[in-house]
């Protein structure tokens, strides 16, 4: 075994990257996105969110139609709701994509503002568009604009309001994608993103350069692993299951992300398992320890 040196240690620890000797201990507070356990909560509600709050986490990210049931088990947990997600219906001022959310959304989107307020809200998503309405002409453009009057609404009530992406907005096409129309077309000072690091991967994106492009315009993250050797996809509705890793299991570069998300601005750090490659509890505690480890 070669003799190690002061010049050889030096060479060696120069050679780590910038960002992993920079960052320190990662001690941001971690968010659960409660689609994680969607098929346990029905189950035992409070078992789950107990075991949620055992493992480490500072607080959950619920669907606002959730609040009601949650809440009050999430205070019991000492778990906050800075983050919910709310009916794109609610933005857009049409179910005729949702139809099965038109008996329990919420008449008005005020409404919706003060019972995630009064819930500990921070943040309002808007998390998908279906496939009914995002196809339509000049869907994008419209959608921006009503993002920013909605956002204005939020703002003006102290809330802020939020887009989150999958893959299918960076799907290349004779034109602008969509995301590009997003970004150029939210106002800053009303609509911020929710950036989700496995679906820019699989479209192919940097998350880390993404985080760059948007500096101070993302306000949360929902952190997840993407499996080596997954071919792109648009669809999210193909990506394969086995894609999805626990943080820490795939081939993102944390670190480097972490750092990122500090330089951009990022407020919430929010862990998400879409298909679990096991139980779902068990994947929300890998991915703790991993970012607990860094």
């Amino acid at each position: 075994m070669a003799q190690l040196t002061r010049r050889s240690f030096v060479s060696a620890a120069t050679a780590v990257p910038m960002a992993l000797r920079a960052a320190g201990k990662f001690t941001a507070p971690l968010n659960v996105q409660l689609y994680t356990v969607r098929n346990l909560l029905p189950k035992d509600p409070r078992g789950v969110i107990l075991d949620i709050a055992r493992i480490g986490y500072a607080s959950v990210e619920p669907g606002r139609a959730q609040l009601a049931q949650l809440a009050p088990i999430c205070k019991a947990a000492n778990l906050t709701t800075p983050s919910i997600h709310i009916e794109t219906p609610l933005v857009t001022d049409s179910f005729d994509a949702w139809p099965a959310l038109k008996a329990t959304t919420p008449k008005s989107l005020a409404q919706a503002i003060d019972e995630c307020k009064a819930n500990g809200a921070k943040f309002l998503v808007v998390s998908y568009l279906q496939k009914a309405e995002r196809n339509a002409p000049g869907f994008y453009e419209k959608f921006a604009d009503q993002m920013n009057r909605a956002g204005e609404r939020c703002r003006e009530a102290g809330v802020q309001l939020c887009y989150h992406h999958h893959s299918f907005e960076f799907t290349p096409g004779s034109g602008k994608r969509a995301f590009d129309v997003l970004v150029d077309g939210f106002d800053k000072k009303n609509v911020m993103f929710q950036l989700d690091v496995f679906w820019l991967s699989i479209a192919g994106e940097d998350p880390a350069a993404m985080l760059g492009r948007l500096k101070g315009r993302v306000a949360s993250v929902h952190l997840k692993d993407l499996a080596p050797g997954t071919a792109k996809e648009f669809d999210e509705a193909k990506a394969p299951a086995p894609a999805f890793k626990e943080v820490g299991n795939g081939t993102i570069k944390w670190p480097q992300l972490l750092e990122a998300c500090k330089d951009a601005g990022v407020q919430q750090y929010i862990v998400e398992q879409d298909p679990c490659p096991g139980p779902p509890l068990d994947s929300l505690r890998q991915s703790f320890r991993f970012l607990r480890s860094l």
